[in-house]
């Protein structure tokens, strides 16, 4: 289908070489196709951009329900989870928050705030499994964690963005001072374990 051809190169085209730069002629040509028709199927940039993150969220979502099936607990889960993630940044041009920010704010704040909800969902569930197996300490503010996970994810953003530090050692830190700061014996343990090669660093 043309559609799905469109959002697959446009999302390609944004994510590397950020938004500003890219424009509408210039996906148009990519994909051999008239500016004329690019419009008939998305009838602006802003549009098209909104469907593309529709659809890069999907394939993301999509991609940690599979990877959750092979988690043997929680620490596991996180950890994968937090792996993944920094690798689907590694491959998003720093460029594209910037310019999201800059110049589609008011899609980036929907966003943000469309997603808000959803992330602190998930995170209670991390961490009441967490409680009931054992590896997250049980007198631990569930509802005041959630809320700490929104700030650290922009924060992870913004130092990516900023190029300052790798993406190993942002993952290793985050980590430690995210789940191992709320963990108990048991779940520093296996944390320290999953992460051993990591930690010799």
């Amino acid at each position: 289908m043309l559609q799905d051809s469109i959002v697959a190169k446009a999302s390609e085209m944004f994510l590397s070489m950020g938004l500003k730069t890219v424009s509408m002629d210039d996906i148009a040509k990519s994909l051999g196709i008239s500016k004329r028709t690019l419009y008939e199927n998305f009838s602006s940039k802003d549009e098209l951009l909104s469907v593309c993150i529709d659809s890069i969220e999907k394939a993301q979502k999509k991609k940690f329900e599979e990877l959750s099936k092979g988690a043997v607990d929680i620490i596991d889960m996180i950890v994968i989870f937090s792996r993944e993630s920094l690798e689907s940044l590694k491959q998003v041009s720093p460029i594209f928050f910037q310019d999201l920010n800059l110049y589609h704010f008011r899609l980036a704040n929907d966003l943000y705030n469309k997603q808000r909800e959803e992330k602190k969902n998930k995170t209670r569930y991390y961490l009441q499994r967490g409680i009931a197996e054992g590896y997250i300490l049980p007198d631990i503010d569930v509802d005041f964690v959630s809320e700490l996970d929104q700030i650290w994810h922009k924060g992870i953003v913004s130092l990516m963005s900023s190029k300052r530090f790798s993406y190993e050692k942002l993952f290793k830190h985050t980590i430690l001072m995210c789940i191992r700061g709320i963990a108990t014996e048991k779940g520093i343990r296996c944390l320290d374990e999953k992460l051993k090669d990591l930690l010799k660093d």
